[in-house]
């Protein structure tokens, strides 16, 4: 007998066919939380961190280092000698107010002052005005008595020549309200021109506004002398 085809079996060719069944998964081994790979080392504390490391170490006997004594004889010689010059320039000072050669044309109009060393060129003192010249240090003068102010000034213009400085700027105050007038403002003018700062200044004046106006100045030092490398042969 035929099979009858007259109906459509689209699922006639899967007959006898198997489906595979789903793989089991593979039981996975539980880890441990935490795994010791090295054994805990012993802690030990600063203290015995630093006795273990100076085991070895030999302390000095004396860890100060004693300079080397001074030549009394050559410190005694520059003393001398600093106060030997020091008495020559004040000699020098006085015989010129004495002869009436001062060694400073001083100009004061009003309030405003200059003053320059004979020999200074017009031109260098025009820029000294003008605020040409940069300020390389400045020396505020308000708050001292007139003996302190002096001590003040002699060591500020001493070390600012010694350090190769040219212009400073010095404020004094107008002395208004005092008393007895413009003390430090003259105290200044006469110590720039008087005695051992008169061999370090070349020339000052009153500053401009913006620096102060007349109640400071502009001081223009002397080139510091340099000493040349070579040394005399003996």
């Amino acid at each position: 007998m035929k099979e009858d085809r007259t109906f459509n079996a689209p699922f006639g060719k899967l007959k006898g066919m198997k489906i595979p069944g789903k793989k089991k998964p593979k039981q996975e081994i539980p880890l441990p939380d935490h795994i010791d790979l090295l054994p805990p080392a012993a802690s030990e504390d600063d203290p015995s961190l630093f006795s273990k490391a100076m085991e070895d170490v030999m302390p000095l006997p004396n860890d100060r280092v004693t300079p080397e004594p001074l030549d009394q004889s050559a410190v005694v010689q520059q003393v001398r000698e600093s106060l030997r010059r020091q008495d020559q320039e004040v000699l020098e000072t006085l015989q010129a107010l004495v002869s009436g050669k001062s060694l400073f044309d001083i100009t004061c109009t009003g309030e405003y002052l200059e003053g320059h060393v004979l020999s200074l060129d017009p031109r260098v003192l025009k820029q000294l005005k003008s605020g040409e010249l940069t300020i390389q240090a400045h020396l505020d003068l308000h708050g001292h008595v007139k003996d302190a102010a002096k001590a003040v000034l002699n060591g500020f213009l001493q070390n600012c020549h010694a350090l190769g400085y040219r212009t400073l700027l010095v404020i004094h105050g107008r002395g208004l309200k005092s008393d007895t007038g413009p003390v430090l403002k003259e105290g200044v003018v006469k110590w720039l021109t008087t005695g051992t700062l008169s061999h370090l200044v070349l020339a000052f004046c009153s500053a401009r506004p913006c620096d102060g106006g007349t109640g400071a100045m502009y001081v223009l030092l002397k080139k510091r002398p340099v000493k040349s490398k070579w040394k005399k042969p003996l």
